[in-house]
């Protein structure tokens, strides 16, 4: 539908697209809405559709053989997810859950590889955008790996700043963060940990901790 290009041009993935080319997609896409706690798509299942937050938050995570949860993202507005699935027609690698009431443009595989076909230009950049993903989650990786768990607590709080903080002259303030229990999922530790992490932070005067609020002193990081 035409109506939804304007909402297209705040979505990374098709930002510096043509006018021509967010009326073309446009015309691909429907709404739907999940209510909070809803299971959008799971892993493992079929997966065929490509899904744009129009608003609402998402939440994507795993789960081990003992039914642990490892949460991978959160997705709010102007997010996307689902992408991975309409180029190599894979079963679904993560599980996606509405954190909240979500409103999600949808956009189904057929239509989406017809789009690609007869628009180059829009694959190019579409492929540009995921590579970039790609390296993204590469780096995610690193720092899991190599950071101790003081440093992987502060690397996500810093990540989470960078795409939706408050830049101050000297701090950056995040709104509404994530729970505690949603960092140690992150950062694969216990909440209990992420506590002591979190009181560590804040001695050391890089974080400061106001219930939900995290305020930030990026000058203050120690790797």
């Amino acid at each position: 539908m035409k109506k939804y290009t304007d909402n297209l041009r705040g979505v990374h993935l098709f930002s510096d697209l043509k006018e021509n080319e967010l009326e073309a997609i446009s015309r691909i896409l429907y709404m739907h809405t999940y209510s909070r706690g809803q299971i959008i798509f799971q892993e493992g299942e079929e997966g065929n559709a490509l899904f744009i937050v129009l608003s609402g938050k998402v939440k994507v995570s795993l789960n081990d053989e003992e039914g642990r949860e490892y949460v991978l993202d959160t997705i709010e507005r102007n997010g996307f997810f689902g992408e991975l699935s309409l180029i190599d027609d894979l079963p679904r690698s993560a599980n996606i859950y509405a954190l909240e009431t979500c409103d999600l443009l949808v956009i189904h595989r057929n239509d989406f590889i017809k789009l690609l076909i007869e628009n180059p230009s829009i694959a190019i950049h579409i492929l540009k955008v995921m590579a970039g993903r790609l390296r993204a989650a590469d780096e995610r990786i690193k720092w899991l790996a190599f950071l101790n768990v003081e440093n992987r607590v502060l690397k996500y709080l810093l990540d989470v700043a960078e795409r939706m903080g408050i830049r101050m002259k000297d701090h950056v303030v995040i709104e509404q963060g994530p729970t505690q229990i949603e960092i140690a999922n992150a950062c694969g530790c216990s909440r209990e940990t992420v506590s002591r992490m979190m009181a560590s932070l804040v001695k050391k005067g890089i974080l400061g901790v106001r219930r939900k609020q995290y305020t930030l002193y990026p000058g203050s990081q120690t790797f």
